[in-house]
């Protein structure tokens, strides 16, 4: 007969499938838990990039907007004797190369008619001054020049009104996407120096001719944005009748259509005359109007169409998984689980071009549409990053709109 202790014993023990299955419910409730931290991680990962991009949209959104709101113009054109409040728009290629290559990527080029801040202004006066100073006395030191700018400076008045510049440009990284909105202020018939000669910049009618370089402009222009996939400006004429849509793929742009316009000459001087020199306005009416500011028309609106791109220390939003080259009409994506484009049609961009897909199907981008948003379509390898970025899209009215019937 066996003892009370040998039963208990036996009682209290577990027995081998008893303990596989415990074992087997830890490690499911184990394996929940992991799959749980990571779920949360990830959500975390992306919340955290998408405020990041929000924030970079939000910036660029504030600093372009801060320098359309400055335009200025004459709503009637009779209160001026020459047409100084000038709006010019021209689509040329980026980087404005003496020649460029044939079908390049292009960007808008805006100068324009702008109030000063000012503290702007004094800035722009001060330097003025200072190179004076330093043509006319070359031997005075820093010191020096400061003193005398400061005492001239007392017999500048403020007037308020200078000129604009804006371009993007390609930004400096190995990355090809990435672009800088650059920007310089101008006091009136303020000059820059080419081959020792004093040029307005404003008077030249084609930037990047041997009358105004690109290097020229590039040396005195400043970054006001970096970090930007793409940076463009629609116009609100007198015939335009939609905005369109800013993420649906390129249907050409007549000038005056009813699409909004992509070039302007408020002047109307006889500048935008065919696709060298930056478009066909249709609304230009030759070099005798140059000088009639009673015929000057502005815009009602401006839209801007902007992408900010992902930081570079965050994981690329795609990978390329094979070259492609400039007539491809798909793509495959390494990992493309993380992709964070539309499944039906978005834009991408591969280093300098931007590609507009018509699905997601698995790994692919289907249905491709090449050289988008005016660049270059070209050939691919593998292992680039594929962008999507932030879309950034705002209007700006224009107080001093002025129509060609308005006159």
């Amino acid at each position: 007969m066996k003892s009370t202790a040998q039963l208990h014993g036996r009682a209290s023990g577990f027995t081998l499938l008893e303990l596989v299955i415990v074992m087997g419910i830890l490690s499911a409730f184990l394996v929940m838990l992991v799959q749980l931290v990571g779920l949360g991680l990830d959500l975390f990962a992306e919340g955290e990039t998408g405020q990041m991009l929000a924030d970079r949209g939000n910036r660029a959104e504030r600093r372009i907007r801060a320098e359309l709101e400055l335009l200025r113009g004459s709503a009637s054109g009779r209160d001026r004797d020459r047409a100084d409040d000038r709006l010019l728009v021209q689509l040329l290629p980026i980087g404005l190369p003496p020649e460029a290559e044939r079908g390049a990527t292009r960007v808008q080029v805006v100068r324009a008619a702008v109030s000063l801040p000012p503290e702007r202004e004094l800035q722009l006066v001060d330097g003025m001054l200072a190179m004076r100073i330093v043509d006319a006395e070359p031997e005075l030191s820093g010191e020096e020049i400061a003193t005398k700018v400061a005492e001239l400076r007392k017999n500048e008045p403020l007037r308020g009104l200078g000129n604009m510049l804006l371009l993007p440009w390609r930004q400096e990284n190995a990355d090809d996407a990435m672009l800088e909105l650059r920007v310089a202020w101008f006091l009136p018939g303020q000059t820059v120096t080419v081959r020792d000669r004093s040029v307005d910049p404003f008077a030249v009618p084609l930037p990047g001719s041997p009358d105004l370089p690109g290097v020229t402009l590039l040396q005195v222009t400043e970054p006001l944005l970096d970090d930007l996939l793409h940076c463009e400006f629609h116009f609100w004429s007198q015939r335009t009748r939609s905005w369109g849509r800013a993420d649906a793929p390129d249907s050409g742009n007549q000038s005056g259509g009813a699409r909004p316009e992509i070039i302007w000459d408020s002047a109307r001087g006889g500048w935008l005359v065919d696709e060298a020199m930056g478009g066909e306005f249709a609304f230009d009416r030759g070099p005798d109007s140059f000088a009639d500011p009673e015929d000057d028309i502005h815009p009602h609106a401006i839209r801007v169409v902007a992408v900010a791109a992902q930081p570079a220390d965050l994981p690329p939003e795609g990978i390329l998984a094979g070259g492609i080259s400039a007539e491809d009409k798909g793509l495959r994506l390494v990992n493309p689980d993380r992709f964070p484009g539309a499944s039906d049609g978005g834009f991408v961009k591969v280093r300098g071009e931007w590609i507009y897909y018509n699905k997601v199907e698995g790994d692919r981008l289907t249905g491709l549409r090449r050289g988008q948003r005016w660049t270059k379509a070209t050939e691919h390898p593998a292992g680039v990053r594929v962008h999507v970025g932030q879309l950034v899209e705002f209007v700006i009215p224009i107080p001093h709109k002025k129509d060609d019937w308005n006159g």
